[in-house]
């Protein structure tokens, strides 16, 4: 199944995000960096107050996505918290030093959950996104991987982005970055007709940030503009 997930930084964002149609939220805070651990507070909030899928981003800052011991210690004890009030999967993206998934930081970050994860846009400036997601199918924690097929935006990279899904085997690809009412549309028709033309059909997901936010991260989710996405979304 096919799913729009649209990205909180707000208990308010969250819930304009379920009135107005969208699938599942992937909660952060600092949506200007791209995404950083939020609040426990706001996690437990969300979590009892939502009923749809809330995704927790785990990235303890935006330097880098090659984490230092520290660093990984810090992801395990939010992962770990984040499980006892109720989450289920969260978002993260660790490389090694050769820029290619650490799957076995990975499990240390979550090995004391029954957390499952999506790795994120991590992979977009990994050494190579095909070799990666290869690396990210055999890791059972994975379900899902974001990506906008490199660094910018996802409508400049499809025609990587239709060899992702697929060859992404068990793995959902979630397509992101850019992603806005103008170009929803042509993407997901490109991808579908990519995937039908020989390719095999296969689910893949639809990511939005700024899209349902007037085009800015300084803006509140508008429960209006997720409404339109979402009944853009489904027309297909």
């Amino acid at each position: 199944m096919n799913m729009l997930e649209c990205i909180a930084e707000t208990f308010e964002d969250a819930v304009a995000i379920e009135k107005g149609g969208g699938d599942r939220i992937e909660l952060i805070s600092s949506l200007k960096e791209g995404g950083l651990t939020p609040s426990y507070g706001l996690v437990k909030k969300v979590i009892e107050e939502v009923k749809i899928p809330v995704n927790i981003m785990l990235r303890p800052h935006a330097k880098s996505f090659v984490y230092s011991k520290e660093d990984l210690e810090i992801m395990k004890e939010d992962a770990r918290v984040f499980h006892e009030l109720g989450a289920k999967q969260v978002v993260l993206g660790i490389l090694t030093p050769e820029g290619l998934p650490d799957l076995e930081a990975l499990e240390y970050v979550l090995e004391d959950t029954n957390l499952l994860a999506t790795f994120h846009r991590a992979i977009d400036v990994s050494a190579d996104l095909l070799t990666s997601l290869k690396l990210l199918t055999s890791c059972r924690r994975v379900t899902h991987v974001l990506t906008s097929g490199g660094p910018g935006r996802a409508a400049d990279h499809l025609p990587l982005l239709k060899v992702m899904v697929k060859e992404s085997e068990d793995l959902t690809v979630i397509v992101g970055s850019g992603v806005q009412e103008e170009n929803l549309l042509p993407i997901r028709k490109e991808i579908d007709f990519y995937l039908d033309n020989g390719n095999g059909r296969k689910s893949y997901d639809i990511h939005v940030g700024t899209g349902v936010r007037g085009g800015s991260s300084e803006n509140p989710v508008s429960q209006e503009e997720v409404k339109k996405l979402a009944k853009l979304y489904r027309s297909l």
